[in-house]
């Protein structure tokens, strides 16, 4: 895993102080109820953060009761053999496809990795969506997981092709479940019994029961060239 706050702004120890304090600017406020977008904005602004800190600060900076809720829905690699799992599969892939392309990832203040690449509709079409897709499907082989479901969001471009593709490569490499494309994935994952893997805080808050498969991926990553900010490090190690 490569080093920890190589982050091309933060190669500083006063500019990682900078972000320690605003997010603890940002923990202070949001313990405190007021609105993400606010914080964001307030302690972007105040601290002139750019757009990948401000998402650190919106996405991965999480109260100490989001962080205790989270911790008691965590389900681990050795407790899910024989179980079923839904995977949010887009969520998953934009982290894997920022770790493989020299972007940033955040481990984020309740445990899980974080991108904060911002693909989105495009993801589909990066060049090594193919090559991220394949470290997905591998690290999933190895959990002996009952059935698998990947689901990706119909309006994506692409994405039906893209569930046949994950089909094909399940069967060949041996995993029991399917792909498919719907309408609204945050909704069905929601109404699923199933194990979720997703870092969509959404998704998160309303499921019972959580992995952080994009975790997992990362330590498949073979040639790591990430560059990593771990901030229960930044935050509670200082």
């Amino acid at each position: 895993m490569p080093s920890k706050h190589t982050y091309e702004s933060l190669d500083r120890i006063s500019e990682l102080a900078n972000l320690r304090e605003a997010i603890l600017d940002a923990l202070f406020l949001l313990e405190r109820g007021y609105n993400r977008e606010k914080v964001r904005d307030f302690v972007g602004d105040k601290y002139r953060l750019d757009k990948a800190l401000r998402s650190v600060i919106y996405r991965c900076i999480h109260t100490s009761n989001w962080i205790s809720s989270i911790k008691a829905k965590i389900v681990h690699p050795w407790q899910i053999r024989n179980k079923y799992i839904v995977i949010d599969f887009l969520n998953v892939l934009g982290t894997t496809i920022s770790a493989i392309s020299g972007g940033l990832i955040v481990k984020s203040l309740d445990g899980f990795f974080r991108d904060v690449s911002e693909l989105h509709a495009s993801i589909l079409t990066h060049p090594k969506v193919y090559e991220a897709t394949e470290i997905i499907i591998n690290t999933v082989s190895t959990l002996t997981l009952s059935s698998v479901i990947f689901l990706l969001e119909e309006k994506v471009s692409h994405s039906g092709d893209f569930a046949a593709f994950i089909r094909r490569r399940m069967s060949e490499a041996g995993i029991n479940g399917t792909a498919k494309t719907c309408r609204t994935v945050n909704s069905d994952i929601m109404k699923s019994s199933y194990i979720v893997a997703t870092s969509d805080a959404v998704i998160m808050s309303h499921v019972e029961y959580l992995i952080d498969l994009a975790g997992l991926v990362l330590s498949k990553v073979l040639e790591p060239n990430y560059c990593l900010i771990d901030l229960q490090d930044l935050v509670w190690s200082y």
